[in-house]
């Protein structure tokens, strides 16, 4: 303690008080001078900017995109760039911590300077970046959604629900280590809203070569394979060309032009009946069925109808490439029944199944989120293709009849632009399907290897689908009153 009436003491208390305010006074003149030194510098960017016309990104905030339950998917933040200005404006660093800035100012530096600009900040990038797209450094979006968001003053929400996307991912993650694919996809649309409720991508390339979405909006389209049999069958039972009990002799020989039609394995040794072309994927039972059909009136005309030859929409101002017609010399009429002759994208695939099997002729899938539910509108074309399509996936997965899903496989061999042959296996699925409310498309691009004996979508995508159904079943609204099986 001090003693006042000691003359040392009290030296002491006035030498400590002199220090002390000494201490303030220099902590308060360094807060000033650097202060004053963020102005100047604020000043001297604007001027700098003025001077060389450069934009002001700081203005162009855009708007928060939200997944369907309100959880961040994008959103704009401010942060600090670092860049040299001594000969050309070269950026040094982005998005630099205040602590590095301050840091700078001390070095002082004249050529450097700072710069507060808008970025884009991706929560959930590792597994949406298929969707949202991207910006530039000017803060402008140019891929995929974020392309047309400056086109909205209000924040966005999207039909995607980001846990069951996170569930899908994984699964699907895992088995592509198992198929090794050049590239996988798996879409899930809940009927009743027309919403895209998960759209994962997975790209095994050395480097992916576009933004890619479940549409491709480059040149990019594919031959389905026996997934185009359902719109087969849906034409011929349409005009009324088939019965359901007829019979199709498979075994004796089909020809396109020269060309013989086989299937792989040979199927049946007695003629077959449609569920059982269905079933049994044959690729002459399509084409005899088709036969039935005049081309132009009726089977395009129905191909036409389901939106198989049109481009298509997903929302946002997202657009398909048009369809294309392979024409194989005026012969496909008879190689689109079994699912070549005809490339589209998945959208439109996804569309034309998702008219015939909720009877609604307007549907379409779409990335925004809906206020709308819609009933299913069966018919008897719609009631029958989807108890065939139950019956033709028969599978040993308990799945299947715990949930009562319905479906197709199609397997298609392509050659790449170096000539080199591949294969797509698709596996289009719904459920429950006496009563659909959700659509599911699985694809992937050249597998390499299967859980059969042999390469196709019923060995590789089908039970990767099941693996994912595992998954999220708990997810998704699945009150199934009436699990009996079909009566086909």
């Amino acid at each position: 303690m001090f003693n006042l009436s000691n003359e040392t003491d009290y030296k002491l208390l006035s030498k400590t008080k002199n220090y002390y305010n000494f201490f303030i006074s220099t902590i308060l003149f360094l807060f000033i001078a650097v202060f004053v030194r963020l102005i100047i510098l604020s000043l001297d960017n604007e001027t700098y900017n003025s001077k060389f016309s450069l934009k002001d990104t700081s203005l162009n905030k855009l708007p928060t995109i939200y997944d369907y339950n309100k959880k961040t998917l994008a959103y704009s933040s401010f942060n600090y760039s670092i860049k040299n200005i001594k000969n050309k404006v070269e950026y040094l660093k982005r998005d630099v911590p205040l602590k590095d800035i301050l840091k700078l100012i001390y070095e002082g530096d004249p050529y450097i300077k700072f710069e507060k600009i808008l970025t884009r900040k991706y929560p959930y990038s590792s597994i949406t970046n298929n969707i949202i797209g991207h910006t530039n450094i000017e803060h402008q979006g140019v891929s995929l959604i974020e392309k047309y968001i400056d086109k909205y003053n209000n924040d966005i929400d999207l039909s995607l629900d980001i846990q069951i996307q996170k569930k899908i991912y994984d699964s699907l993650s895992k088995d592509i280590i198992n198929l090794r694919p050049d590239y996988a996809m798996n879409v899930l649309i809940d009927l009743s809203s027309e919403e895209i409720v998960s759209n994962v991508f997975l790209d095994n390339r050395d480097s992916n070569m576009f933004d890619q979405t479940l549409l491709p909006l480059k040149d990019l389209k594919y031959d389905f394979g026996s997934v185009f049999k359902t719109f087969t069958v849906y034409s011929a039972l349409k005009n009324q060309k088939i019965e359901l009990n007829e019979y199709f002799d498979v075994d004796q020989p089909v020809y396109i032009g020269d060309k013989i039609i086989n299937d792989y394995p040979r199927n049946s040794n007695i003629p077959m009946q449609v569920k059982d072309i269905l079933k049994k994927s044959s690729n002459r039972g399509a084409i005899l069925i088709r036969r039935n059909l005049d081309c132009q009136n009726e089977f395009k005309f129905d191909l036409d109808q389901i939106g198989l030859l049109k481009s298509a929409g997903i929302g946002f101002g997202l657009i398909s490439v048009e369809p294309t017609v392979n024409n194989f010399k005026g012969r496909y009429c008879d190689n689109i029944p079994f699912g070549y002759g005809l490339s589209v994208t998945p959208i439109q695939l996804i569309n034309a199944y998702g008219k015939i099997i909720t009877g609604r002729n307007n549907f379409e899938a779409t990335f925004e989120k809906q206020k709308k539910r819609n009933k299913n509108q069966y018919n008897q074309i719609s009631s029958t293709i989807n108890k065939l399509l139950f019956y033709a996936n028969d599978t040993n997965n308990d799945l299947y009849n715990d949930f009562l899903v319905a479906g197709k496989t199609g397997t298609a061999d392509q050659s790449t632009s170096n000539g080199e042959k591949i294969q797509n296996v698709t596996y289009v699925s719904f459920f429950p399907y006496n009563n659909p409310k959700y659509l599911n498309l699985i694809f992937m691009q050249n597998p390499k290897e299967k859980y059969g004996e042999y390469m196709t979508a019923g060995n590789t995508v089908k039970p990767a689908f099941f693996n994912i159904l595992k998954e999220i079943y708990m997810y998704l609204d699945l009150s199934i009153v009436n699990t009996k099986g079909t009566d086909i």
